[in-house]
């Protein structure tokens, strides 16, 4: 019994002590990301007959979590394929550098090489631009990659200062794109790109972020003259500076511009290439004549101007010399009026009548003796000798007779060598003809280039690029002439179908003028005594559209043309015989846009409509970022009918007078 006690106490010793042998056939990759499974594989061989519970631990630097558990009674060598899911539902957010540890009881009995479990998505940017314009179309695109190397696919979510954008991230790459807005601040904003990848539950799984900056540069918008002062003396330096604004209106500084002084006559009398934000002068010259000048600023294709005013300066400059006193007008006025000369106790008056520069000379008597004479700011003491105090007037004529009779000399002696050189240097008969010969081809040139305008105005309107005048919103017509080359002879009624275009703007006191194939018609308030010519405007154009399509009725020599109408601020200059005016920014090149873009419509610029109380009927039509809209009718309120009305019965009137007349003849 002892015996059998013994045997069966050293079985169970020896049942207790058999082992299995354990390793890694398959090991884990090096990278795994969240929503990745972990594929090993485990190799068991037993030395006997062995049952035991096998367990394996995911053993992250952040903790730990049983990932296998299985009793296993084996008596020969067996394979295990584990699985291990990386998601939050099973390992929870353990992350890092892990391994996978067995367990035979409580035993380990072997681990894994050691991986990496990640969350992390990589980003970058493909073709990278790192400056933009405000207005500008901007495309960014790039790559999302899991840590494990596999593409992303997911959403991306973006945010520069207040905007943000979304999209989806397709095998690894995306694409978002905006525009900038056209005040977007100069410098640099920060772009935050967000990508995350989420299970079907929509629990984020990876995620990955980065951030740049764009910077966004200033583009100038205006130009602007600051003067120091408005009214300025002759004699005196006028101080100023040129303002390039950006798209929000912040200065740009340090950039090249070109500064033009212009006299009351619009000629350039100083130029200056200066900075903006740097200060410039200008001395106005002592006899500069009261006038209004301006100063002119141009830089990136921008122009402006301030003006300033020249003010009357009435001055006399008074110098003594022995006994003789010279007066001169050193001022910018014709000098008219009495002049106080003190001589000692007695004061004499001194009538003058002196032109800009002109100077008269006195002699000054006085009994024996050093008198204190104070003429205007001039003190000084002076020796006089006489029996009285006088003061006589010099006789200029002294002075002025010598230089005549040095100019009737130079005069006589000039035509005495001409005559000689005449005499002696003939030159030949065949050189005159030649030259003649040479002359008339050069006229015959001429008039083969020379080309009859379609549009003969009575009235003389030029276009200038600087004037001094006043400075007003206009309503501007423009009319583009799309087969001008055909009808520029004026031939086939084309000539009298645009007087009758300018019979119709002068008389609602417009005018007009012509560049190459556009016509322009321009009601200024300067001309026009009113500051409402928007509706006129509007209705001369259908009246224009209603000759021109008369027109293409009746004769063969069609005119193609599309009408607009715009608003903006002109510069007119009324002389006698000639109007000059100057358009500022883009009134007439978005007007020759619009009417361009036009096929015989009416196209009003939405500038024109935000500054008229009527209203029209018409679709909207966008020309590159300009919008105006195709007229059909203006809408004839109870307030405005009676204008307008009357205004298109006046003008059917003329209209039958004309065909009737045409008739007639």
């Amino acid at each position: 019994m002892k015996k059998i006690l013994i045997t069966l106490i050293l079985g169970l010793f020896l049942v207790s002590f058999v082992s299995a042998g354990m390793s890694f056939s398959i090991q884990p990759h090096s990278v795994y990301n969240f929503g990745d499974k972990v594929n090993t594989t485990l190799d068991i061989s037993s030395n006997g007959e062995f049952n035991e519970i096998i367990s394996i631990n995911l053993k992250c630097g952040n903790g730990e979590v049983q990932v296998y558990k299985e009793f296993l009674s084996l008596s020969e060598n067996i394979q295990k394929n584990v699985m291990v899911p990386i998601v939050k539902n099973f390992i929870g957010n353990l992350s890092g550098e892990c391994k996978l540890d067995v367990f035979s009881g409580n035993k380990l009995e072997i681990s894994s090489s050691l991986f990496k479990v990640s969350n992390s998505l990589k980003i970058e940017f493909l073709n990278w631009k790192d400056s933009f314009t405000p207005n500008e179309q901007i495309k960014i695109e790039g790559s999302a990659i899991k840590e494990n190397g596999n593409n992303v696919d997911g959403t991306y979510f973006a945010t520069i200062d207040d905007n943000n954008f979304s999209g989806e991230v397709n095998n690894g790459e995306f694409s978002i794109s905006f525009k900038s807005p056209s005040d977007f601040l100069a410098g640099n904003h920060k772009f935050i790109l967000k990508i995350t990848e989420e299970d079907k539950n929509g629990e984020i799984l990876n995620y990955g972020e980065k951030v740049t900056f764009l910077n966004v540069l200033q583009v100038p918008i205006s130009i602007e003259v600051v003067l120091d002062k408005k009214d300025i003396l002759p004699g005196e330096k006028l101080k100023g500076k040129v303002v390039l604004h950006d798209q929000t209106g912040e200065s740009i500084p340090r950039v090249e511009v070109y500064v033009a002084v212009k006299n009351n006559n619009g000629e350039i009398i100083k130029k200056i290439i200066s900075k903006t934000e740097t200060s410039f002068e200008y001395l106005v010259e002592k006899n500069q004549s009261p006038s209004v000048f301006q100063v002119s600023a141009y830089s990136n294709d921008l122009i402006n101007g301030a003006d300033f005013n020249i003010l009357e300066n009435r001055e006399i400059s008074s110098e003594i010399i022995n006994r003789t006193l010279t007066l001169t007008n050193t001022g910018n006025i014709f000098y008219e009026g009495d002049l106080i000369l003190h001589i000692g106790l007695d004061n004499v008056s001194i009538p003058l009548s002196l032109p800009v520069g002109g100077y008269e000379r006195y002699t000054l008597s006085a009994p024996d003796g050093d008198y204190d004479i104070t003429v205007g700011s001039l003190k000084k003491r002076v020796s006089l000798s006489g029996n009285a105090i006088q003061v006589q007037k010099i006789n200029q004529t002294e002075y002025s007779f010598t230089p005549f009779i040095w100019i009737f000399v130079l005069v006589v002696l000039a035509f005495g060598a001409y005559f000689i050189f005449k005499k002696w240097h003939k030159p030949h008969a065949f050189v005159r003809s030649k030259k003649q010969k040479n002359v008339k081809k050069i006229s015959e040139i001429r008039s083969v280039h020379e080309s009859i305008p379609v549009f003969d105005s009575k009235k003389k309107v030029e276009l200038s690029l600087s004037i001094v005048g006043t400075k007003q919103n206009a309503t501007l017509g423009c009319i583009s002439i799309k087969n001008y080359p055909e009808i520029s002879s004026g031939q086939g009624n084309v000539k009298e179908t645009f007087l009758r275009i300018e019979q119709v703007v002068e008389e609602n006191k417009g005018f007009v003028y012509q560049n190459e194939s556009y016509l322009f018609f321009i009601l200024a308030p300067a001309i026009t005594r009113t500051f409402k010519n928007q509706k006129v405007g509007v209705l001369i154009s259908q009246q224009i559209k209603n000759i021109l399509n008369e027109h293409n009725k009746k004769f063969k020599q069609r005119i193609e043309f599309g009408i607009s109408v715009n608003y903006g601020t002109v510069i007119t200059k009324i002389e006698s015989n000639k109007i000059q005016f100057m358009s500022l920014g883009t009134l007439i090149t978005t007007s020759k846009k619009l009417a361009s873009f036009s096929l015989g419509e009416i196209i009003v610029s939405d500038k024109l409509l935000e500054n008229m109380e009527e209203k029209i009927k018409g679709d909207l039509v966008q020309v590159g970022s300009l919008k105006g809209y195709k007229l059909e009718n203006l809408v004839d309120k109870n307030s405005h009918s009676t204008f307008i009305k009357g205004f298109l019965a006046r003008q059917e009137r003329d209209r039958l007078k004309e065909t009737n007349s045409e008739k007639k003849n």
